[in-house]
């Protein structure tokens, strides 16, 4: 029996092996992060000349937090529709009370960055097309459900407790949310991976 030697690489082979590998597992991260930035420049270019489908996003966000609201018997109801101005922009905006805090909510509110940013994650995932629409659907449902949550969250600070609630709206729940998306995506990729471990080869 003739015994085969695995040839022993150099440190400089090595170092090249393992960049091509961190190469690889970054590389789906850099298309979803530039598919990203693509698709918020649209978003954004839409809101400033023509509001077709940027401001769907805002009335999704506004209905679907009043209906959560409602659901826990929380008052909400929309309280005005109207013309605001950003700069020189005309925006339609609804003006809405949840817990009978009055609240405007806008573009940013409705939270179309993590959207955008499931979709160009879910579009560059290396998992088959099936489990890229159910679990790019559940991670889009969930986060709709966390951000309304949120939504009425604040207008029941804003009632009970005004004083924090530019902290708890600029700051807090925008790294909250951050953490979120990661892990609702993280969970998503192990579930899925999982489920490829089962299916026989």
């Amino acid at each position: 029996m003739v015994s085969k030697r695995k040839k022993k690489l150099s440190d400089k082979e090595v170092k090249s092996q393992k960049r091509k590998e961190l190469f690889k597992e970054l590389l789906p991260l850099g298309k979803s992060f530039t598919l990203w930035i693509l698709l918020v420049v649209i978003v954004a270019w839409d809101y400033t000349n023509h509001q077709w489908f940027s401001m769907a996003f805002v009335h999704y966000t506004t209905h679907l937090s009043i209906w959560i609201s409602k659901l826990f018997f929380i008052p909400a109801r929309i309280i005005g529709e109207g013309v605001g101005t950003i700069t020189t922009i005309e925006v339609n905006y609804i003006s809405v009370s949840i817990n009978n805090f009055p609240m405007i909510i806008e573009l940013e509110c409705s939270a179309y960055h993590a959207y955008l940013a499931i979709l160009a994650l879910t579009v560059f995932s290396p998992w088959k097309l099936k489990h890229k629409f159910i679990g790019g659907g559940i991670i889009f449902a969930s986060l709709s459900a966390i951000n309304s949550l949120r939504i009425v969250g604040l207008g029941i600070i804003g009632r009970k407790y005004p004083q924090i609630f530019d902290l708890m709206h600029d700051y807090v729940w925008n790294i909250l949310l951050v953490i979120i998306i990661w892990g609702l995506w993280e969970l998503a990729n192990k579930i899925i991976a999982k489920q490829n471990e089962k299916i026989p080869a």
